[in-house]
């Protein structure tokens, strides 16, 4: 089993565009490579749209090379609202990240129900 994540960018209109992934979606993985290695607006705006990874690298291009699934679109939620009510419902994500322009932030399924930033918590939990 996985541990399964959406990895969102907040857009100019105030939507939110997501890419799901299906391996290592807990912040000790998923967190630390996006804040490592996306932690920018046109990386995060990459890794945001790319549809599908089976897990996240710090190499882009790895990453959707090895995906299971090819050709998967992103998922376009009109608001931050909306991704925190129904991000979860796709395909049973238990995390969501969200990069706002100048850092990624999560929320969890059963735990944190409000988005709080990534790397003050990294800190928290074993690599």
């Amino acid at each position: 089993m996985g541990t399964p994540s959406m990895i969102g960018i907040l857009n100019e209109d105030g939507s939110v565009t997501a890419t799901y992934c299906h391996f290592d979606g807990y912040l000790a993985h998923n967190g630390r490579v996006l804040v490592e290695h996306y932690n920018t607006p046109e990386r995060a705006r990459a890794v945001s749209i790319a549809g599908y990874f089976s897990s996240l690298s710090e190499d882009f291009v790895e990453s959707l090379e090895s995906a299971v699934h090819k050709n998967e679109k992103p998922v376009l939620y009109d608001s931050v609202a909306v991704y925190m009510k129904c991000g979860y419902n796709h395909a049973g994500a238990e995390y969501l990240y969200i990069f706002d322009g100048e850092a990624w932030f999560y929320a969890e399924r059963y735990g944190r129900k409000t988005f709080e930033e990534v790397e003050m918590n990294l800190t928290k939990v074993k690599s």
